[in-house]
């Protein structure tokens, strides 16, 4: 899947780079224009190439003087952020997590248990379904923090749009291949994010 991703990212270059508007397929005639404005016409070439950088940005569309960052995805299991724990914690505290509550999130990832008087037993460690079972409260507790509209904008901005080795955002995310395929727009996708209120999870979980 990983050489396919590659290979889907050199097909999005191709089918852009060095093209003019009505030389492309209509479904990419708008995204183009969804992604630059109304105003792209056929005066000027479009450029596109591959970001050598591993970023949240897989290509990069240029029309006259605009620039904009695009993240591909395709296929069923795509990863979008993955971290170690560790930059994990020290990113929650970054923006104002307690402690008390980063330490819910790092029981359930080990599945530590508790003794009767509530310290942690690091000997002892349960499936996460175990540990869900015994304290879904507390991570009941994790969930409603977390789930501010702050926190999420700026896990947003961290797990999907910008990253950690970015000081850019990304513009549109595309899913499919150039054959079929959609798109969100940035902004978009914060709305659908913050739109879709969902707590029911069992599991630590950011609402959308």
């Amino acid at each position: 899947m990983e050489n396919y991703g590659y290979q889907n990212e050199r097909d999005f270059v191709e089918l852009f780079n060095k093209k003019h508007l009505n030389e492309l397929d209509s479904n990419s005639q708008l995204f183009l224009k969804e992604l630059f404005g109304e105003n792209i016409d056929n005066s000027d070439e479009i450029i596109s190439w591959k970001n050598k950088s591993n970023q949240k940005a897989d290509i990069f569309v240029k029309y006259k003087n605009y620039t904009k960052c695009v993240s591909l995805k395709c296929g069923k299991s795509n990863s979008v952020h993955t971290e170690s724990l560790q930059d994990f914690k020290r990113y929650l505290e970054k923006i104002g997590i307690p402690y008390k509550i980063i330490n819910i999130y790092v029981s359930y990832h080990y599945g530590y248990m508790r003794d009767e008087n509530g310290n942690i037993d690091f000997d002892k460690a349960v499936s996460s379904e175990e540990y869900k079972k015994i304290y879904q409260h507390e991570i009941d507790v994790f969930n409603n923090y977390i789930n501010k509209t702050r926190i999420i904008i700026d896990m947003i901005d961290r797990f999907v749009v910008r990253g950690r080795n970015s000081d850019y955002d990304i513009d549109v995310f595309v899913s499919g291949t150039i054959d079929d395929y959609v798109w969100i727009l940035k902004y978009d996708l914060y709305d659908l994010i913050l739109d879709n209120k969902r707590l029911d999870y069992t599991s630590p979980h950011i609402k959308w």
